[in-house]
């Protein structure tokens, strides 16, 4: 399986958008009676107390530090509140304010801002990329030329992400630098042909919204983070929501990330964890809170209207990123009830049902935050999870969608069943795909290859061994590596380590090395899988005195 756009920016595509190369489309229908037309019962009362103890219940088995849940019905805020702690093995709580990331779900705000540019004319969905920025392009002239407004958020346009190179380089990257780096990046599949999630796109689509709305082309975040406080953030009444760390954890309420490695240890991150995000933040690099998310949540409901009366986007426009896109196969290998309601791809909106029910959402990821949006436009019903936590096992956002789907079964009266239906596809999952065992670092045999190495995508990286410890550091980011007793006969090693353990966990990204003394390298590879081909990245030893 793979990691949703796991927005470390979905650069595992975390947010976070990596299926599995072996996922399948879904089946025509999901298991359950059709419920369409059906109207959701109240959360009051018999329900809420078993919704509440349900999710205060999973926040333990699921191995969550802390999560805050809104739910909205009729227009109304109808359920707020806080579980577990902000920091494992701290005592304090999270609350309904308790600021965190929520990954890919900005890419919603981000296209709730392109529809609020085109109601006041200052451009169109098919308004061209390169009008807008013109130093904008990929590997394809003829793409260049064509790809839209439109196309940047549809995840459509069939130009991979590099997910690797945008991690690795995020210390260096810009906004300015994320517009132009897709200028060598071909096509992996024609346009419109395949769901592949592509941050840096959509990133570049919300740089260009920054300067349709009179942002200075010099100055891409500034003009972005202008623009979706003027129209989107401060309309709806957000005004902690905020793309600045330090604003976020100035007030004291917010929870650290936390992850599990490759040996299904939860470890709390550093907050630097996640700051290589914001050169990409129209993708995923917002902070904000259940309360804030919840006047989202029911500004989406009301269809652009704010929780206050205020107008934000038209209708129309905001139903336009509903819209069904590009078919999306099972990107979490979970049951079919929880794929069924991402079938398909729209700007900045997955779409699907739920018996029935058309269910709009999205989830997001970072590098150890993970979150949930999730609501049914006709029922009027929908709800928001933000979480502190990221594991791919045994199924991805896992918590989230046993959540989410246990409060449909209680709102339209639906038998208990998505709780085990997903304790069977996670040890499904398990059995098709185990988890690698893991051996001790010889030093003797890894001893020549100590070192500084570079490689042209991904930049400087240094090679240590710390006591019986193999570091692999990316400068911004570093990682364990462990080798993996059951690779072959090569020597094989895996990133253990938060968050970059997620490339072997969720992309099998591998690293070896070879050759002797002035021949030594070392290379880290990728396999194909429906994000892109293989990567194969060889470091070559930096020469010495070099700086």
């Amino acid at each position: 399986m793979h990691a949703p756009s796991l927005l470390f920016i979905g650069m595992f595509s975390f947010v976070l958008g990596a299926p599995d190369a072996g996922a399948q489309p879904m089946p025509p229908s999901a298991p359950g009676p059709a419920l369409t037309g059906a109207q959701p019962l109240p959360l009051t009362g018999g329900r809420r107390a078993a919704f509440e103890a349900y999710v205060a219940d999973a926040v333990d088995r699921f191995g969550i530090p802390g999560a805050a849940v809104a739910v909205v019905e009729n227009g109304e805020v109808v359920y707020l509140n806080g579980f577990g702690v902000r920091e494992m093995g701290s005592t304090r709580p999270v609350t309904p304010d308790t600021m965190m990331m929520i990954g890919s779900i900005t890419k919603s705000m981000t296209t709730m801002l392109a529809a609020s540019l085109i109601d006041d004319g200052k451009l169109g969905w098919d308004t061209r990329l390169v009008d807008l920025l013109p130093d904008f392009s990929v590997g394809n002239e003829a793409l260049t030329a064509r790809l839209t407004v439109r196309d940047a958020f549809c995840n459509c346009s069939g130009v991979p992400g590099l997910n690797m190179q945008s991690s690795f380089e995020s210390g260096r990257m810009t906004p300015e630098t994320v517009v132009g780096s897709l200028a060598e990046v071909a096509p992996a599949a024609g346009y419109g042909e395949a769901f592949i999630y592509n941050n840096l796109l959509i990133a570049s689509g919300g740089y260009a919204l920054g300067v349709a709305n009179g942002g200075a082309a010099g100055d891409f975040g500034l003009a972005y983070d202008l623009a979706l406080r003027e129209r989107v953030l401060g309309p709806i009444g957000m005004t902690r929501s905020t793309f600045d760390p330090e604003a976020a954890i100035a007030g004291g309420d917010y929870a650290l990330p936390h992850a599990v490695d490759l040996s299904g240890n939860l470890h709390p991150l550093p907050l630097t964890a996640e700051r290589g995000l914001l050169p990409y933040r129209p993708a995923g690099a917002l902070w904000s809170n259940a309360r804030e998310m919840a006047r989202y949540l029911q500004t989406e409901l009301a269809r652009g209207v704010a929780p206050d009366g205020t107008r934000v986007v038209s209708a129309d426009n905001l139903e336009a990123t509903w819209a069904a896109g590009v078919p999306v196969p099972n990107l979490y290998g979970g049951p079919p009830e929880m794929a069924a309601t991402m079938t398909h791809y729209g700007l900045g909106w997955m779409s699907g049902a739920y018996r029935g029910l058309r269910v709009v959402s999205h989830a997001g990821g970072s590098g150890g935050f993970t979150a949930e949006i999730a609501f049914m436009p006709e029922a009027g019903v929908g709800l928001v999870i933000l979480s502190n936590s990221l594991a791919l096992r045994p199924v991805p956002l896992g918590f989230e969608y046993a959540v989410e789907m246990r409060l449909f079964e209680l709102l339209f009266d639906q038998p208990a069943e998505f709780d085990a239906d997903l304790a069977a596809a996670g040890e499904a999952l398990a059995a098709a795909r185990p988890a690698p065992s893991l051996g001790k670092v010889e030093p003797d045999a890894v001893a020549p290859y100590l070192g500084r190495y570079d490689n042209e995508a991904l930049g400087e990286v240094s090679l240590t061994l710390r006591e019986d410890r193999l570091v692999l550091d990316a400068g911004e980011l570093g990682s364990e590596l462990r080798p993996r007793t059951d690779g072959g006969a090569e020597r094989v090693y895996l990133l253990h380590d938060p968050p970059l353990s997620l490339f072997s966990e969720a992309y099998e990204a591998t690293v070896t090395f070879s050759g002797e003394a002035g021949e030594r390298r070392m290379t880290i590879t990728i396999p194909a899988s429906v994000t892109g081909p293989e990567e194969i990245f060889v470091f070559t030893p930096r020469p010495p005195g070099a700086g």
